[in-house]
């Protein structure tokens, strides 16, 4: 009796079995599903793949064995049933295992080689002549790969799913609105305070008759050795607990070292007086500290007149300034489109009047990148052969729809030749007016309001004024009687604003037709300056100084003092009033602040409508005489602007 066929059987499985054993695994044993590589598990993907290209190379070069090519058709059938219910796994020419995972990954890398392997018509190549013609290699093994294959591409359509599915949620799911902050701009207790004084007028306008300049600049550190530990300027140590006066204006850095914890102030001013020759005049300007963004309303650069913007830059490293420039019908251009480069601790210049652009009317906006800078502009004119005046112009406020101009003080013309004789028919080429700068991309309507010592008077013919979107404009002050005001500039659209005031003087040359003048600009007053602030008075034989304050706002007191404190006084101011305060002779700076609302005043966002200033004149003498005039605005406390600054909306 034959045997039966299922002890062979029996007996080839265990022998299966024993070599299963027998050979190393591969790491990963799980086979019920696909393997999901993390992030992270490129050595395992380069495994996976180098395992598969090993065994294309094999069936490539037509070595490849299969270890079941002795076993009956039987006998694969059963393997085949087996295979299907656990860990498929195939033997290389070298009868190395590779798991099934493996296999799924590297499917299509496996197949091209199954391929390549066979011969036309599916008969293994090294098989015995005496065995039947076996099919394509992928026999048993389509099956398993075919379904780990599936449940791979399964979880990738699912995870890309997923992840799509999150994306568009968080674009289209509501999101809290975050409300805006402003930046915060905090002077560090303990770190150095920077000023810069401005340089005399250098005769860029070419002048031939240069007459004798009188120069003074003035330094006042505040509470002294309180709060200052030493202070230099122009690199020469200045005292901390004295006035610092000298008789030159080149300009310079003041650089003050703080004592422990505290936040370091001071006054300073420069002024130039020049009684004959092209650049007659007098100018007066204060030391400011360095800003990102400044704004300076005046001057021209029509024919006969010179406008230089002098920048300096008081901080270690370069900053590059953006320049632009505003004109009487748009923006004006300018040398590399108003880019100027200024080095650490050095200055630049930059002459406005350019051979295609020549208009009387101008105002400039500078932007400082990489660092802060401080700019001045100087302004000298010629009426023919007739002197127009010189000035320094610092920054003034921003634009804004409600500014106040302090120290404006009209004369009265005929006390200065500024009606036309009858006989000769001279006149001054300058008038007093308001010029407006709107910096905006459409129209702002603009009114003007006088605040005088009898209260608020609108300006005749000033009230619902049209400015052209990027222009200048100039509203002329003809007709105001004489006085010391401030200017009330209300707006629809943020606007610049300042005030020029002239002082005429006789005939020059003899029939020229032309009366010789200065004149001066007023800016709007900083915010906080006189809430808090610190205002120089310049104080010479030949100089006459007046502090004036302006208020637009409800009526108010303000306190000003010295800055040793041997000096103070209260000074009521009505609601749309300007008064002139009385500073004893002896006092060359005073310190402003807002009586019983200091606190409020240094954390409040919106502008008190207080704006002060001091207005100096000097008279010339010769065949030049007559009256010469300028301004010195009150610069923010640089402790309280520090408090102010921190403002979350």
């Amino acid at each position: 009796m034959t045997q039966p066929r299922d002890d062979d059987d029996t007996s080839r499985r265990n022998r299966r079995s024993r070599q299963d054993r027998s050979e190393p695994q591969a790491p990963q044993s799980e086979a019920t599903g696909p393997v999901v590589y993390q992030p992270g598990d490129e050595d395992a993907v380069e495994h996976a793949i180098d395992s598969a290209e090993s065994r294309d190379e094999v069936q490539d070069g037509g070595q490849h064995a299969d270890h079941d090519d002795g076993r009956d058709s039987d006998a694969d059938e059963q393997d085949s049933s087996e295979t299907a219910e656990s860990t498929e796994t195939t033997t290389d020419s070298s009868d190395e295992p590779v798991d099934a995972a493996d296999s799924a990954d590297t499917e299509d890398a496996a197949d091209a080689a199954d391929s390549d392997a066979e011969i036309p018509g599916g008969e293994e190549p090294d098989a015995p002549s005496g065995k039947p013609r076996r099919g394509p290699r992928r026999r048993h093994r389509t099956v398993g790969r075919s379904i780990a294959r599936g449940v791979g591409v399964l979880s990738s359509v699912t995870l890309a799913a997923a992840v799509g599915g999150v994306t568009w949620w968080g674009h289209a799911a509501p999101t809290t609105p975050t409300p805006p902050l402003k930046a915060l701009s905090l002077a560090q207790p303990g770190a150095a305070s920077t000023y810069v004084c401005p340089h005399a007028p250098t005769n860029t306008l070419r002048g031939t008759d240069v007459g004798a300049m009188e120069s003074t600049t003035t330094i006042l550190p505040a509470d002294g050795a309180q709060t200052i530990q030493s202070a230099t300027y122009v690199g020469q140590a200045v005292p901390t607990d004295a006035v610092t006066s000298l008789s030159a204006a080149e300009g310079g850095i003041l650089t003050l070292v703080p004592a422990a914890g505290q936040v370091a102030n001071a006054v300073g001013s420069v002024t130039t007086l020049t009684q004959s020759g092209d650049l007659r005049g007098l100018t007066a300007a204060p030391c400011g500290q360095p800003a990102a963004m400044s704004w300076i309303v005046g001057g021209s650069i029509s024919a006969g007149s010179s406008a230089e913007l002098r920048l300096t830059n008081p901080g270690a490293t370069p900053a590059t300034a953006k320049v632009n420039l505003y004109g009487s019908v748009g923006r004006l251009p300018l040398p590399s489109n108003g880019e100027v480069t200024v080095p650490a601790g050095g200055s630049s210049s930059l002459t406005l009047e350019t051979k295609g652009s020549q208009d009387p009317r101008i105002a400039v906006s500078i932007e400082a990148d990489g660092g802060s800078v401080v700019p001045a502009l100087v302004t000298e004119s010629l009426d023919g052969e007739t002197p127009a005046g010189t000035d320094v112009l610092t920054p003034g406020a921003a634009p804004a729809t409600d500014l106040v101009v302090p120290g404006v003080e009209i004369a009265e013309p005929a006390s200065q030749g500024e009606v036309p004789d009858a006989t000769t028919g001279a006149d001054s080429s300058d008038t007093p007016a308001v010029r407006v700068v709107n910096p905006g991309q459409a129209p702002a309507t603009v009114s003007v309001t006088m605040l005088g010592k009898d209260g608020a008077r609108p300006l005749a013919g000033a009230q619902s004024v049209t400015v052209d979107a990027g222009s200048v404009f100039d509203i002329s002050l003809a007709g105001v009687p004489a006085g010391t005001y401030g200017v009330q500039v209300t707006s629809s659209a943020p606007v610049g604003a300042a005030v020029r005031m002239v002082r005429s003087a006789g005939e020059y040359p003899e029939r020229s037709q032309a009366l010789v003048h200065d004149q001066a600009w007023a800016q709007a007053g900083l915010p906080g300056a006189a809430d808090s602030g610190l205002l120089a008075v310049p104080r010479a034989a030949s100089l006459t100084s007046a502090v004036t304050v302006a208020n637009s706002g409800p009526a108010t007191s303000v306190a000003l003092s010295s800055l040793d404190g041997s000096w103070t006084q209260d000074v009521a101011v009505a609601k749309g009033s300007a008064v002139v305060v009385e500073v004893p002779a002896e006092v060359a700076a005073v310190r402003l602040s807002t009586a019983g609302q200091e606190g409020a005043a240094r954390t409040s966002q919106a502008p008190s409508g207080l704006a002060a200033a001091t207005i100096v004149t000097a008279q010339a003498g010769g065949d030049l005489a007559g009256t010469l005039v300028s301004t010195v605005p009150a610069q923010p406390d640089a402790a309280a602007q520090a408090q102010r600054r921190i403002l979350l909306d």
